[in-house]
């Protein structure tokens, strides 16, 4: 877009940002809008030795999804490099699910990922934005969705 503030990206322009993709998918990764997904099992599923039966609910807690050490490294640091198309090779489709997984996934994931990259690529064009509270301090709230429990501060300013 190279200096132009005034104008909105075009989809071409949208679909380039990889790296503010990548950016979006490790904040999700960390926060993910839905903090947890429940299932009834449809029929007994087999697990080693473990039988679950038809009928159980079925937790699927993303925020420690998201977080296992076993399949991302360091899980606490913010790394937008995890996303990057040669460091998801290999990793299982169902380690990162923000927006669900399989038949009841969210059908506007896609829809949703270009609508936050415009509008973050509209901000950022015009203005510098900085967390005033560091991660460690927020408390966070696991209700229908994951938000914190008193916001979060930032400070804008305008860029030149």
């Amino acid at each position: 877009m190279g200096g132009d503030r005034e104008r909105s990206p075009t989809m071409k322009e949208l679909l380039d940002m990889k790296y503010l993709e990548c950016c979006i998918k490790e904040a999700l990764r960390l926060y993910p809008s839905v903090p947890l997904i429940a299932r009834q099992i449809k029929e007994d599923v087999h697990i080693d030795s473990y039988t679950i039966p038809a009928g159980t609910t079925a937790m699927i807690v993303t925020y420690m999804l998201h977080r296992n050490p076993e399949i991302y490294y360091k899980p606490e640091q913010f790394n937008p490099d995890r996303f990057l198309p040669q460091n998801c090779q290999g990793r299982h489709p169902y380690a990162y699910i923000p927006f669900s997984a399989g038949p009841r996934n969210c059908i506007g994931q896609k829809f949703a990922i270009l609508e936050e990259k415009s509008v973050i690529s509209a901000v950022l064009r015009k203005f510098k934005i900085e967390a005033v509270d560091r991660r460690e301090d927020l408390t966070l709230m696991g209700e229908l969705i994951l938000r914190p429990k008193d916001g979060l501060r930032v400070r804008i300013t305008p860029r030149k």
